[in-house]
């Protein structure tokens, strides 16, 4: 636990945690809960089988100031195995995605991300296709209007019918366009 805290508390964080092992009285522990922005759960196999462990993190879920980390290669209990976990097991050590969430979360006041890519990758919509049917659509507009404009200059469409052709691409290219931010901002929701 130590090299944890002195890794924290070199980045100029403030870390209270129970150096007695559980033996903190219960108003010291919820006074610095109140006080807290941020509560890292440290999972290994003791703290998946203690209740209180698990409450306290369950609470810091709901107060939206959860995050994790585990040092051992526990499972980790529901619901916060869908939840991102920095791994510091096995040779693994993620500290820069914990350190980027607690800076986010007690430096800029940002809200967390606690759903994790790893548990939603089949539910999760593909990224990349947004920005390409947004490209596609503003593209089939221009291309519509560069054809309308065309015909128009070889005096194969009259004027008014090119005003016609030429509200319907902005209509048609507009829809794909609302279609498009649609699909941006529900990605963008789902924590994409």
């Amino acid at each position: 636990m130590t090299p944890i805290v002195e890794r924290l508390s070199s980045l100029g964080y403030s870390v209270w945690w129970d150096a007695r092992d559980g033996q903190a009285r219960v108003d010291e522990i919820e006074r610095q809960y109140a006080a807290s922005r941020a509560i890292v759960t440290i999972w290994s196999d003791n703290a998946r089988n203690s209740s209180w462990v698990i409450a306290q993190s369950a609470q810091a879920l709901d107060d939206e100031k959860l995050l994790q980390m585990r040092i051992d290669d526990v499972r980790l209990p529901a619901p916060f195995e869908h939840l991102k976990v920095a791994e510091l097991h096995s040779g693994k050590a993620e500290w820069g995605m914990l350190e980027a969430a607690l800076a986010g979360l007690v430096r800029d006041s940002r809200p967390l991300e606690p759903i994790d890519h790893r548990a939603i990758q089949g539910a999760q919509p593909n990224l990349v296709v947004a920005p390409r049917v947004l490209l596609t659509a503003v593209s089939a507009a221009l291309a519509a209007f560069a054809g309308a404009l065309t015909t128009a200059y070889n005096g194969v469409m009259r004027t008014d019918q090119l005003q016609l052709a030429l509200i319907g691409v902005l209509v048609v290219g507009a829809l794909c366009a609302l279609v498009a931010a649609q699909r941006l901002l529900s990605i963008r929701r789902a924590g994409g």
